[in-house]
């Protein structure tokens, strides 16, 4: 409630009436609703420089009044008036319809949003892209918590760098070099939320519109409804046995492409892992065309677990490649963390990027974060998630093996957190996954991942975040709502 006007000498109207006038005014245009609780009297006063007997005359006119009722110990709060017979009118200004036009860009991002694969259903089988939520130690990360606020101290609570907390760029770079075999200066690495946010970053540095961006065919449908919202132009290079392929391209009449975005370790969505010879190629292709890599290693310890090829980022030499990680797939998503490791020549402008868009992640999540790594959680963790994936990946198979046997095939894709179940081409995938989500059950079309036609139909579904008993359970269900589907 502002103060203006209550100390006014030519207002020669009593302060506690225009007070409690401006009250009532609030409580009619419902900017104060019932429950509300009014500020303590002696609060009110001071901030409004009135006197506190002032306030409580005013006050106890709208207790008289019926506007607000008197709780003893606990204060002021208003009463339900809606079918009061108000004796007060509210001047107010003509309804006009005031839209001003958004930017070229809102609207461009509205375009592309269908593009996206999403859900807001709560469910969680058959869910693309998630860990096994279930075993994440939920105390471990409560006594680091605990201990947090025990040793926090003021500093810490003020604004850090845009770029992320020292002590957690420094634990993930440590980390990189242990399981990615990546070297890198901790300075180089940027906190972010996730592998949008990345992408984000990424587009504002790098894109202009009409730029040229390749991408594998399919690929990560949320990066291109990105780079599609950014007015990039989106160059789809096919997939051979060993990768993104780089003959595909020739076809396209390449205008200096700005980005070539890849996910090696485990090509999202078809599982192929390119190999050492194409990642060699792509390193030397881009080098001589000027072009950055961008590389999403979104779920390495998944699918380089045992026969891991060193990434596209540890194999360049020219500061030609952009790496970007996840914590999101390996504790859970809403945990939103995720880094980005970036040339040295890049940080003074992405910290600028930083500083005037979303600023930071939480700086509680990343001291956590940090001294969850330092004290080995985070490594003991990977190999039970990593253990407990494979073997919900064997009893998803089978289980849907049994179910569906010859009626659908699912797609040889290699270890990660999704299987794809190839769809007749008849069939639209997009409708089959809007009426198997009104049923309970999630899965995304595979055909939203195709950047041009011809598009593949299919339902990527993840099963590590499904404890065995209720894969069984849902796959039963996924193959009676799919009979009922494709009977109609």
């Amino acid at each position: 409630m502002a103060a203006h006007g209550f100390n006014d000498p030519d207002n020669d109207q009593t302060l506690y009436l225009k007070l409690s006038g401006a009250i009532i005014k609030a409580i009619v245009a419902k900017q104060l609703v019932e429950g509300d609780k009014l500020p303590p009297s002696r609060l009110l006063g001071q901030d409004l420089k009135l006197s506190r007997s002032t306030v409580i005359k005013a006050y106890e006119i709208l207790c008289a009044e019926r506007y607000v009722r008197s709780v003893q110990g606990s204060g002021y709060f208003v009463n339900d008036v809606q079918h009061k017979k108000i004796k007060h009118s509210i001047r107010s200004t003509p309804s006009r319809d005031i839209k001003p036009k958004v930017s070229g860009r809102a609207k461009s991002f509205k375009r592309y949003a269908g593009l996206m694969n999403h859900s807001q259903h709560k469910g969680i089988a058959f869910r693309p892209g998630l860990p096994p939520l279930d075993v994440f130690p939920v105390r471990q990360w409560q006594i680091l918590t605990n201990n947090y606020w025990k040793e926090v101290t003021f500093s810490e609570m003020s604004y850090g760098s845009p770029l992320g907390l020292e002590a957690l760029r420094k634990n993930i770079a440590d980390y990189l070099k242990i399981y990615r075999n990546i070297n890198c200066d901790y300075e180089q690495v940027v906190i972010v939320t996730g592998s949008l946010h990345s992408l984000s970053i990424i587009g504002d540095l790098m894109l202009d519109e009409g730029d040229q961006v390749i991408v594998e065919n399919p690929t990560y449908a949320n990066a291109m409804a990105i780079f599609k919202s950014l007015k990039a132009k989106i160059i789809p290079s096919q997939l051979d046995d060993e990768g993104l392929s780089l003959e595909s391209i020739k076809k396209f009449r390449l205008k200096n492409p700005k980005l070539v975005f890849v996910t090696p370790s485990n090509q999202y969505p078809s599982g192929i892992k390119m190999s050492l010879n194409r990642r060699l190629e792509l390193l030397d292709w881009a080098s001589k065309r000027n072009c950055l890599i961008v590389e999403d290693d979104y779920d390495h310890e998944f699918s380089n677990w045992e026969n891991p090829i060193t990434s596209i980022f540890g194999l360049d030499n020219s500061n030609g490649v952009i790496y970007q990680g996840t914590f999101n797939k390996l504790l859970h998503p809403s945990i939103r963390l995720g880094y980005l490791i970036v040339p040295p020549y890049l940080v003074p402008e992405i910290k600028a990027i930083c500083e005037q868009s979303i600023r930071f992640v939480s700086p509680i999540t990343q001291k956590i974060m940090s001294a969850f790594i330092e004290k080995d959680h985070l490594s003991n963790h990977l190999r039970k998630v990593v253990q407990v994936s494979n073997e919900r990946r064997n009893i998803f198979i089978n289980s849907f093996t049994n179910h569906f046997e010859d009626s659908l095939k699912l797609h040889p894709v290699n270890d990660g957190l999704h299987v794809i179940a190839m769809l007749p081409q008849e069939i639209n995938d997009v409708e089959v996954c809007h009426y198997l989500e009104k049923n309970g059950i999630i899965a995304f079309p595979y055909s939203k991942y195709f950047p041009k036609a011809p598009r593949e139909n299919g339902l990527l579904m993840g099963y590590s975040s499904v404890p065995p008993r209720i894969i069984e359970e849902r796959m039963g269900k996924l193959h009676k709502v799919l009979k009922e589907y494709i009977g109609k």
